[in-house]
């Protein structure tokens, strides 16, 4: 963080994080257990983003199922069905990803 937030001052990045729950059950995820890559940092609060560098700021984080509004609007219909399904069933790897934007000092 401290070189992105050197070389490129003010910007915003967006990034995705993974918490432990994806972490740990990624080899028996339909997608995650084909690849040979493993993740293995995990994110639990995405506002510990904050603190690896002074001044920067976690504008926004969003889980699959709570986008904001008018991004979810925008949504073909299946997919907007299907993220509402996802959002009763809870699950660890949909609620533990999230979508995050930072704004570098």
């Amino acid at each position: 963080m401290d070189l992105l937030a050197d070389r490129f001052p003010g910007s915003l990045l967006a990034l995705e994080t993974a918490g432990p729950g994806i972490i740990d059950t990624q080899d028996q995820h339909n997608a995650l257990s084909k690849v040979d890559a493993r993740m293995r940092w995990t994110c639990a609060d995405p506002a510990e983003i904050t603190s690896w560098h002074a001044g920067t700021q976690l504008l926004a984080s969003h889980t699959l199922t709570s986008l904001p509004p008018k991004t979810h609007a925008e949504l073909p219909t299946h997919y907007q069905e299907m993220l509402a399904d996802l959002a009763t069933q809870q699950l660890a790897q949909v609620e533990e990803y999230r979508l995050n934007l930072v704004r570098l000092p």
